[in-house]
């Protein structure tokens, strides 16, 4: 008995280092001994050991226990939906392209599901009391801190106007990184640890700066830290939005609004009741005899000043957005007409491909329409994972033969186009039915973190917190990303359904002692 509880306490010792490294480096997306072995450029280094904590702890786990989140059951069925779509996308005409084969790009597809589910597993079976998931906090911090460290190591070169970075750096990333053509100062965007800057936007809008607002919000902390009451997470949030905007995002800049809003309407109640408090106090209503008018002016002047603040943010984020991207500065200066906004609220397909032609995102809007197209086409169970690609050129539209990308991605690149959108993705490959089961998946995990959030622990409310914006932010992500090997979204939904779990257990265990 003694020997193996000893031996599951080193097994438990040697799974937090584990875990620690798989936080630490999370910020590497495209490590390149994993690129050269898998052929693709979304190959996280958190893979390796988020694969041994599967099989040292994990799957041990849910075979002895079969101690699951509930929250995992929609995602089990869409799993399943997924597989039956790869199956009968052989009963279905698929077009022939680049001389790929619909069982390879199902089985590379698959992969990348089950890359996704593990990093789910590990989460969520992994999280299963307060202190771990504060030391999951100090963890992810720490990957937070050295990627805004290497991203300010760019920074300083871009605003000293190199051309190439120094042979040091270069270096350093080539060790990290896959070396992406865009790896220039020139550009006037960080990337941090990643293949490209939206990438590195994508992993702060998704992880860091959702869980920096959110102690900033509670103020909490992991780290018993404080200056002048100024926490770890508090200065990082200022650091982190920086480099966010440095990165110079555009759909990562909806996902931040989305949280911001979000953030915006919370503390809207609280904000409200503290400026009418305060206006009522002022010298200037006291003397006023009719209580109703009062309220009422009370009322306005309170609204008009969050509004005032309200469109003070906003519109700084704007101009700093648009400060830093030409792209973004052509919606100012150019700004779509009535008719067009129509079109656009209408989804013409003709206005769409328009608008992303003058805004500069017209082989975006061609990816998009391609996954829409092939959902028209099958649009109960899709194509099949890994096969919208095929039908790429049947569905380019004619404006979509102008981009020099497009033809390049048709005619050049071995590999099949994408649909660089999970959302449309999940509707070309799945159809409708997989698009639902995983949308209800997302629902329930939205759900279960706005239940754990009023627990009255600071960790698991500030982190559940954390989870819901992130939640929110994958909305606007999801139009970005497309691909199920990225870890971030599959690390804070596991923390949902870890969180959630923990949660209902204490409650079990306190009806019991009563």
């Amino acid at each position: 008995m003694e020997t193996i509880v000893y031996s599951n306490t080193r097994l438990e010792k040697a799974g937090e280092i584990i875990w620690a490294i798989a936080m630490i480096t999370l910020p590497i997306t495209s490590f390149p001994l994993f690129t050269t072995f898998s052929g693709s450029l979304v190959a996280p280094f958190s893979i390796l050991p988020f694969f041994i904590l599967l099989l040292l702890t994990t799957l041990p786990l849910l075979l002895r226990k079969g101690d699951l989140p509930k929250e995992s059951v929609p995602l089990m069925v869409f799993t399943l939906v997924a597989i039956i779509s790869c199956a009968v996308a052989y009963f279905i005409y698929i077009p022939g392209f680049k001389g790929k084969t619909v069982t390879g790009q199902e089985i590379r597809a698959l992969f990348t599901l089950a890359v996704g589910i593990t990093f789910y597993l590990v989460t969520a079976t992994w999280i299963k009391s307060a202190g771990k998931l504060k030391n999951t906090w100090k963890y992810i911090t720490i990957g937070g801190i050295i990627s805004l460290a290497w991203a300010a190591a760019q920074a300083y070169f871009i605003f000293k106007q190199y051309n190439v970075y120094p042979s040091w750096v270069l270096a350093i990333q080539s060790w990290l990184v896959v070396h992406s053509p865009s790896f220039y100062p020139n550009t006037g965007r960080v990337s941090g640890m990643t293949y490209e800057a939206s990438w590195f936007a994508h992993q702060m809008v998704m992880v860091y700066l959702p869980l920096w607002i959110a102690a900033t919000y509670h103020k909490t902390s992991a780290f018993a830290f404080r200056l002048y009451h100024v926490t770890v997470e508090n200065i990082l949030l200022v650091i982190g939005l920086l480099g966010f905007f440095l990165s110079s995002p555009r759909i990562s800049l909806v996902s931040l609004f989305l949280m911001i809003g979000f953030l915006f309407v919370r503390i809207n109640l609280v904000f409200h009741k503290l400026v009418i408090k305060r206006l009522s106090k002022s010298r200037l209503l006291a003397n006023r005899r009719t209580n109703a008018p009062r309220k009422s002016l009370i009322g306005v002047i309170a609204s008009l000043s969050i509004l005032f603040v309200y469109i003070l943010v906003i519109g700084g984020a704007v101009v700093f957005s648009v400060q830093r991207d030409w792209r973004l500065a052509t919606l100012v200066s150019n700004p779509p007409t009535a008719s067009e906004i129509v079109g656009f609220l209408t989804l013409d397909q003709t206005t769409l491909l328009e608008l992303s032609h003058r805004f500069v995102f017209l082989e975006r809007m061609v990816y998009w329409l391609n996954g829409w197209n092939v959902f028209n086409l099958h649009p109960w169970l899709g194509v099949g994972l890994g096969n919208a690609g095929f039908f790429f050129p049947q569905q380019v539209p004619s404006l979509g033969w102008s981009s020099t990308e497009i033809r390049s991605v048709l005619f050049y690149l071995a590999q099949l186009p994408n649909v660089k959108s999970l959302w449309f993705r999940l509707l070309a490959e799945t159809g409708l039915v997989g698009f639902s089961l995983f949308f209800s998946w997302f629902y329930v995990l939205y759900q279960s973190s706005r239940y754990s959030q009023y627990h009255a622990n600071a960790t698991i409310k500030t982190f559940a917190f954390a989870c819901q914006l992130a939640l929110l932010a994958f909305l606007g992500e999801g139009l970005s990303i497309d691909s199920f090997a990225l870890p971030y979204f599959w690390v804070m939904a596991g923390s949902v359904a870890g969180i959630a779990m923990m949660c209902r257990r204490e409650i079990h265990n306190s009806e019991n002692s009563h």
